[in-house]
């Protein structure tokens, strides 16, 4: 009876143990694939400012899916969505790229996401950008990104921030 209860709770301590060796490996490669894909670096606004305007310049006379500029403090303008026409071919995103620079903190943030991650992530409640991103009822999908193409995808700026977002 004794080797029963024993036996026991060596299984128990089993599936525990390899239960929490599963979630840190889980954390670990979500910090891992974090770190790996995004880099924060403090620079000074005009450095910041050449890096917008050498990345603009690749996409000279190109409009972008989302533009928005927020004129006033706390005043921030409705985005512009221009969607593609629903007949548009769809092209393939192999990434999707953030430049955003924190006018407040001086943060230069690159984002490089996947396109095999944008496909896995769900966006039931914001679309692309999330729900943070507060586009009102202007929803921005994933079929909406292949269907502009590869290219410029958002560019804004308000008084706390300038963004950039491109497809490769």
């Amino acid at each position: 009876m004794a080797s029963t209860k024993r036996t026991w709770v060596w299984v128990v301590l089993g599936v525990v143990g390899t239960l929490v060796l599963l979630v840190v490996v889980l954390v670990g490669g979500v910090i891992f694939e974090f770190r790996r894909h995004v880099k924060n670096e403090v620079v000074a606004t005009a450095t910041a400012e050449q890096e917008f305007t050498r990345l603009r310049e690749k996409f000279s006379g190109q409009q972008p899916l989302v533009e928005f500029v927020g004129r006033n403090r706390g005043d921030d303008d409705e985005p512009t969505v221009h969607r593609p026409p629903a007949n548009a071919r769809r092209v393939e995103i192999h990434t999707l790229r953030v430049l955003i620079y924190d006018l407040n903190e001086g943060h230069l943030i690159h984002a490089d996401i996947p396109g095999w991650m944008l496909r896995a992530m769900p966006y039931s409640r914001g679309g692309i950008f999330g729900a943070d991103f507060d586009m009102g009822r202007k929803r921005v999908t994933l079929e909406d990104l292949e269907r502009h193409g590869l290219g410029l995808v958002l560019e804004g700026r308000n008084h706390e921030a300038r963004i950039l977002v491109w497809t490769e």
